[in-house]
């Protein structure tokens, strides 16, 4: 039996109205649409479907006699559910044409007479042919316009209703949101292409799990992301070779791509950086992204081998002239982009440019250990600058500040000034009463102790001895100031600082007994920790810190958030420390200096221009990541020869929205989701934490 395709189009043009009956009274005014069903047909259609004609749409969507089996009839004593009326109708008796399609439409679309045409608003109760394989709703030409789509009302037994000889369903220019909607609508397991071209999504329909994909296009609709690779909608699209997103909304990818996956087309998205996870793909052949919002792409050489190599790389990417430091201007076969660590070449040839790229590879890694190296030296010097406008800055003098950065390891007037300082003497305590009992833990400038004031446990936190100059005393004492300034219950409390000389300052702090988030993920008693008992309540406490720090007058900006600067504590939960790089912010400031640790810096910190409070939500969409895990963030990325990332390279792809870190596939999706916003490239289009706080209490209450 020769396999037959169903094509249902609805198009758009409208044509005259026909000439009608002149009795109106006896019309089925109770027919209000024009239904395609298999039931109720008149009887000379011998059992076959029919398109039943309301009497209210004549004008906009009358019968039109087309084809051999497409004639316009009248039956007056057609039974309705109000009685006995007249019907206009049509048989689709062939079910199909020559070209084995059934072809229904709104409006008028010239073909020719051998094609069934009808005007459909609603189908229902339709049997399909057991020998269809193919079946096609198209509410327009095949090349639409976005959101110009048409309304046809389907029962949610419309898939359902298919024979399993079904393997692909078309639907273009219909409004299939509030059909998809509905829970109960399922498409046929057996599909293996799906087309939903314009028909007004906003998330990849989740019925679609049941399928065995190879092909999905889904263009044309509203999408801002991919499904999060820890959902069974993810997983259930592993099999697919064939991707169109083109113009959704989608600025980024997140989740890898299926690891079959050799087609993507990412055209008119709002993208100005090729997603990371395409580098991550050893499947991927062809990829299109014209219409982006491509702009000086940024690369690693690895990356443009990547891109060259691909059989299609069919993308627009504007170029300004000039490439950032560290890049060179390197031909590819759809014009310059910027290559890390490559010269800049005038040469049009794809092939001259990947083999810069790849030699300059090499240098390319020397550059990002350079510029590391020079990071990590001018975050220590300004780990340890009071410049600064503000006015916890301002309170430590010039003088103060030439004695520092001159390197003076004994005491001068400095030292006089920390002795004299209002703000140090209005919280100081007697040196002698602070008791050190126990080494906990030891940085590159400090070490924390177990100790005990006033018959209390404390934290003390002190100078490495190789680093008690001057300097190095004047900052802490900025730091001490800065932590004398906070008082909230999620920021660990400050009790006092004691010296003997100013080399000797230490400040004291409340003893949190379950030490540092880091220590306590990575410890055994990390692998029993869920999201429900006690992950989700350490990121809400975190998150209200920074709520309290963000809504300060003048702002605070933590700068250093990572799971080694959060304490826990059996009875009092998490607790947000290590104020050594806060500094106050005013509204109009701006800071250019990089500083923190290099896996939880936010893109635009790193790249040393201006940067806000979301820098620290930034950081704490890391948290998240480590919190999921239990895992230092970016413990899977890898190089493509399968060598383990180092962290210059994770730094510069980064800096260049290349690289996020990960989830586990065990990760609520809805803290996956939050986090992901937190991790956005772009500040703007991140939660404030107090955003942030209420979303983790909403998951809290209503998920875990």
């Amino acid at each position: 039996m020769k396999r037959l395709h169903c094509s249902l189009a609805v198009h758009l043009l409208v044509i005259a109205c026909l000439r009608w009956p002149a009795c109106d009274a006896s019309e089925c005014t109770s027919i209000t649409q024009n239904v395609l069903t298999s039931e109720n047909c008149p009887a000379n259609c011998l059992n076959n479907p029919c398109v039943l004609y309301a009497p209210s749409l004549r004008t906009r969507l009358p019968c039109r006699n087309t084809g051999a089996s497409g004639s316009c009839l009248v039956d007056s004593s057609y039974t309705s559910d109000s009685g006995p009326c007249e019907i206009t109708y049509q048989c689709l008796d062939s079910m199909v044409n020559a070209q084995d399609s059934w072809f229904l439409s709104t409006g008028y679309i010239k073909q020719s007479d051998t094609m069934t045409q009808a005007y459909v608003t609603v189908i229902e109760n339709l049997r399909f042919d057991p020998s269809i394989v193919s079946v096609q709703l198209n509410g327009g030409p095949t090349i639409g316009t976005k959101g110009v789509m048409q309304n046809i009302q389907l029962e949610p037994s419309f898939f359902s209703n298919q024979p399993s000889t079904v393997l692909q369903f078309i639907g273009m220019h219909i409004n299939l949101r509030a059909f998809l909607d509905q829970s109960n609508v399922n498409f046929p397991p057996t599909l293996t292409h799906l087309y939903l071209v314009n028909v007004n999504l906003q998330a990849v329909p989740k019925q679609i799990a049941n399928c065995s994909l190879t092909y999905l296009d889904i263009s044309q609709n509203y999408l801002t992301s991919f499904p999060s690779e820890t959902s069974s909608l993810y997983r259930s699209l592993q099999s697919l070779t064939t991707l169109n997103l083109a113009e959704n909304n989608i600025a980024n990818l997140s989740s890898p791509l299926p690891s079959k996956l050799e087609n993507l087309t990412l055209s008119g998205n709002p993208m100005e950086f090729i997603p990371p996870v395409v580098f991550l793909s050893n499947a991927l052949k062809e990829l299109r992204m014209k219409a982006c919002q491509l702009s000086n792409v940024k690369l690693t050489s690895e990356q443009f081998a990547f891109l060259e190599s691909l059989s299609t790389f069919d993308a627009d990417m504007a170029f300004s002239g000039h490439c950032a430091r560290g890049y060179g201007a390197t031909a590819s076969r759809n014009g310059k982009v910027c290559v890390f660590g490559a010269a800049d070449t005038t040469s049009t040839s794809s092939s001259t440019g990947l083999i810069v790229g790849l030699v300059l590879g090499a240098v390319g890694i020397v550059l990002v250990a350079c510029s590391y190296v020079y990071w990590r030296r001018k975050s220590r010097q300004e780990k340890y600058s009071t410049k600064g406008n503000s006015r916890f800055d301002t309170d430590l003098t010039e003088d103060m500040l030439r004695d520092g950065s001159g390197g003076v390891s004994g005491e001068t007037h400095g030292s006089s000034s920390i002795w004299n300082d209002s703000d140090l003497l209005a919280v100081r305590v007697d040196y002698k009463d602070v008791r050190l009992v126990k080494l906990l833990s030891r940085g590159g400038f400090g070490e924390v102790w177990l100790g005990s004031y006033m018959n209390e446990e404390v934290a003390v936190k002190r100078l490495l001895s190789d680093k008690k100059t001057m300097s190095d005393a004047l900052a802490f004492a900025s730091e001490v100031k800065v932590m004398a300034k906070l008082e909230h219950p999620k920021i660990v409390r400050f009790i006092g600082v004691a010296w003997s000389t100013a080399l000797t300052i230490q400040a004291v702090t409340e003893y949190m007994d379950c030490g540092d988030l880091k220590s306590l993920l990575n410890s055994r008693k990390g692998s029993s920790l869920t999201w429900a008992n006690l992950k989700c309540q350490i990121a809400i406490d975190i998150a209200d810190a920074l709520v309290y720090m963000h809504t300060m007058n003048p702002k605070i900006i933590h700068r250093d958030l990572k799971s080694r600067n959060v304490l826990v504590d059996a009875q009092q939960g998490a607790k947000l420390s290590d104020f050594g790089i806060s500094r106050n912010r005013s509204l109009e400031d701006t800071m250019t200096a990089g500083v923190g640790t290099a896996r939880w810096i936010a893109p635009e910190v790193i790249l040393g221009g201006h940067y806000t409070e979301l820098a620290d939500v930034y950081s704490l969409g890391v948290v998240l990541t480590e919190l999921d895990t239990c895992k230092n963030p970016f413990h899977d990325a890898v190089n493509t020869n399968g060598s383990k990332m180092q962290d210059v390279t994770i730094l510069q792809l980064v800096s260049s929205g290349q690289l996020k870190p990960s989830f586990s596939p065990s990760c609520p999706s809805s803290i996956v989701k939050l986090a992901e916003a937190c991790l956005a490239f772009h500040p703007s289009e991140r939660p404030g934490a107090i955003h942030v706080s209420y979303e983790l209490r909403k998951i809290l209450r209503e998920e875990l």
